[in-house]
């Protein structure tokens, strides 16, 4: 069974948008693709990179269009390993994208780890991890 109408759109727009932060974007990747990062049993929707010399920042993107937190948990997420470059900072991102409507389906406890971009109509309402929730939810 292929991906759904909904799912690839999902993945185009938010493509689009790391694109338009600077990341470099990997759809479906096999394996990690960056010398710095690995992980097991594991493919993320997308891979994003955007590094410079005193930095590395890596956005996973899982997109899912009728989200739960079992399906989520099944994903293999927690099998990602970051190493740091000496002298750099390190940024990784979780991010996850729900059709709008369906986020009440996934624990909030996931809010904690992900940032939460809620998509409609090509757009994105998006939300901090909830340790970052001092922050506003902006649209794009």
């Amino acid at each position: 069974m292929g991906e759904s109408i909904l799912h690839l759109r999902m993945k185009e727009s938010v493509s689009r948008e790391l694109a338009g932060e600077g990341y470099s974007v990997f759809e479906e990747p096999p394996c990690a693709p960056s010398r710095f990062m690995s992980w097991v049993s594991y493919r993320p929707d997308l891979f994003g990179i955007r590094a410079s010399a005193e930095r590395q920042e890596y956005a996973i993107v899982e997109c899912e269009t009728r989200p739960s937190s079992r399906r989520l948990a099944a994903k293999n997420f927690r099998s990602v390993d970051v190493q740091t470059r000496l002298n750099s900072e390190l940024s990784l991102r979780m991010i996850l994208v729900v059709p709008r409507g369906t986020l009440a389906r996934v624990d909030s406890s996931v809010r904690r780890s992900w940032e939460t971009w809620i998509y409609y109509g090509g757009r994105f309402q998006r939300f901090p991890k909830a340790c970052e929730a001092g922050i506003p939810a902006s649209t794009r």
